[in-house]
């Protein structure tokens, strides 16, 4: 009776942990997978012990048959987990889509053999034993490929959890000892791997060992009172209820109990964390405190705010904010994801805004880094992507009226000044040749019809961007407009000692647009590379894959801009040129826009700058 209250106890131990690995990282796929994983063994032991409680023996068939259902689950779990740890790309679907069916198979297979000694050895042959040395030769792969530690004591405990089961259901039966086998699993390696994956994985999420302990001693403890309080209903409605309609109606109702009881837990937690586990942990309490204060609404004040809270949570820290364009492309990508990058003794907790865009980051370097301090930089760059895009939203609404004002203004003069510009530019052609002028008087000539030229394109560009982008659609092969981009280029550029790389795309990649606006886009980007980059540089065109999109890359490595000129680079009329209009990138945007994507910009100066435009696929 009291080894069955052991089980159970471990039982609630492994539901703890897969709890706490879901809530530390709910969108990632290895936490999700291991959940589910310590869920799946959590049931298998409480079956285990909810039945050794009603006193049968621990290898009947009411416990075997379930339990073997639920390894073939946890099985296909471990070898989907296995084949993807630590942080590799997940198997494409078709491995997944094989893997689930051979798991469907063995199922029909105990289902269609029985309980007899040969279904026994034909399921064991067929599934169990193929999937342990799977799991084994997928785990040597995943050694090899790290030398974080937290990961191999996942990947080892991993591996003495299959092989315990190993031991207990193919050796056990040779040697007659199935029942000690079962027992020794059961309550040996079961709890093992329980607290060391879980203790591993919640270490690589920053959980320190005595935080982890408290979380699940609590989790636990709410396990175990819903498991308790619906045991208890049941056996009270059992012992105290004649047979009848009362009775099958207080059954149903007892099963409700431990639902009832886990969302009662899970409403009072935090009030259990506020006042039980923060006076078990001083660091706890040090992020509870500063939790619901709120940030001012001043975007730099706010900032500064946020600075110093992380810096005191993490001891003294060096803490910086860096915008998502000053970021390295690999490290924006995958911060994009939502989950922060740990370094060597560092730490850059993404701010996400709306759709998941990347605003910025913090980069947390020295002091103390745990779980405390990324959950306060979390909370805080949350707070303050939506505070920074707000203020932007009410920037560009200001501007966006200011620039409407400014662009009808512009458009009334640049049209005005067309037409006797026009005039002049005719009148001076017909003077340069009716006249008979020596070399020098008709060099004036020339200079004035260049800057009529230059001052008409300033006008039709001013009257470019004022007008409506109309967007004639078709299916357009990326490679194919790089490819013709930058061939009509390569002879401009070459005059300027600049050359012109274009990377192929790996694949084919296509996107809905108007060709003959995308290459005007193009033009204007690699133009402005060239003229950013001095004599005997290299400008580099390429194509790659997105989420849902084509980005199309245009690098230099030329003088770059400057950060505090990087947000205002697509305002209309904003130059650092002397002799721009600062209107380019102001229609390469308003093009870009156009088609439903997105133009940004990376820069360092004296390192370059690379210009991505992104594009929804076809």
């Amino acid at each position: 009776m009291n080894v069955g209250f052991v089980i159970l106890a471990i039982s609630v131990v492994g539901a703890g942990y897969a709890t706490l690995v879901l809530r530390a990282a709910p969108t990632r796929r290895d936490n999700l997978l291991f959940g589910a994983l310590a869920l799946s063994d959590a049931v298998m032991t409480a079956w285990r012990g909810v039945n050794v409680l009603a006193g049968w023996p621990i290898i009947t068939p009411s416990v075997t048959v379930p339990c073997s259902f639920i390894a073939i689950v946890m099985a296909v779990i471990s070898i989907e987990f296995m084949s993807s740890f630590p942080r590799r790309p997940a198997p494409a679907r078709p491995w997944t889509f094989a893997l689930v069916a051979w798991g469907v198979a063995a199922v029909l297979v105990l289902l269609s053999v029985g309980h007899t000694s040969s279904g026994f050895w034909i399921a064991e042959l067929s599934f169990y034993l193929p999937a342990t040395l799977v799991i084994f030769a997928l785990g040597v792969r995943a050694w090899r490929t790290t030398s974080d530690r937290n990961a191999r004591a996942v990947i080892a405990a991993l591996g003495f959890r299959w092989l315990s089961g190993l031991l207990a259901f193919f050796v056990g039966p040779l040697v007659d000892k199935l029942e000690l086998f079962i027992w020794l699993d059961t309550m040996v390696a079961t709890p093992i791997s329980f607290v060391v994956i879980g203790t591993a994985v919640l270490r690589n999420d920053l959980f320190s060992l005595r935080s982890t302990a408290a979380e699940v001693l609590t989790i636990a403890t709410i396990g175990a009172l819903a498991v308790l309080g619906g045991g208890g209903a049941v056996f009270l409605t059992v012992h105290h209820t004649e047979p009848g309609t009362l009775r099958n109606v207080l059954d149903v109702g007892a099963t409700f109990v431990p639902l009832a009881v886990a969302a009662l837990g899970r409403a009072v937690y935090p009030r259990l964390e506020k006042n039980v586990l923060a006076g078990l942990d001083e660091r706890r309490a040090r992020r509870l405190a500063v939790h619901d204060e709120p940030l001012p609404v001043a975007t730099d004040e706010a900032l500064a705010e946020a600075v110093r809270r992380i810096a005191a949570i993490s001891d003294g820290a060096d803490v910086r904010w860096e915008l998502a364009a000053q970021l390295a492309p690999e490290l924006a990508d995958e911060l994009r994801t939502g989950e922060p990058h740990r370094g060597d003794r560092e730490l850059v907790v993404p701010a996400l805004g709306a759709e998941r865009s990347l605003v910025g980051a913090f980069r947390v370097t020295g002091g103390t880094i745990d779980r405390d301090t990324y959950v306060v930089a979390r909370d805080l760059a949350a707070r303050l992507a939506l505070i920074v895009e707000r203020y932007r939203a009410v920037s560009e609404l200001g501007d966006a009226r200011r620039l409407a004002a400014l662009g009808q203004f512009a458009a009334a003069i640049a049209h005005d000044i067309r037409t006797p510009l026009t005039s002049i530019s005719l009148n001076v052609q017909i003077l340069r040749r009716k006249l008979t002028l020596s070399d020098d008087d008709r060099e004036h000539l020339d200079i004035a019809l260049e800057e009529l030229g230059r001052l008409d394109a300033s006008v039709a560009q001013i009257l470019e961007f004022a007008k409506p982008v109309k967007v004639i659609a078709q299916p357009i092969d990326v490679g194919e407009l790089l490819e013709a981009t930058t061939r009509g280029l390569s002879p401009v550029l070459s005059e300027k000692g600049v050359a012109l790389h274009w990377q192929p795309p790996a694949d084919a990649l296509s996107i809905h647009g108007d060709p003959q606006r995308l290459r005007q886009v193009l033009v204007n980007l690699v133009d402005n590379a060239a003229n950013a980059s001095g004599s005997g540089a290299a400008v580099t065109v390429r194509a790659r894959p997105a989420a849902a999109a084509v980005e199309i890359d245009v690098e230099d490595h030329g003088r770059g801009i400057a950060a505090d000129d990087l947000p205002r680079i697509f305002e209309p009329f904003f130059t650092t040129r002397p002799d721009g209009t600062g209107l380019g990138l102001a229609i390469c945007h308003k093009v870009v826009r156009a088609h439903g994507g997105d133009i940004r910009v990376r820069s360092t100066v004296g390192s370059g700058s690379t210009f991505t435009i992104s594009l929804p696929v076809a």
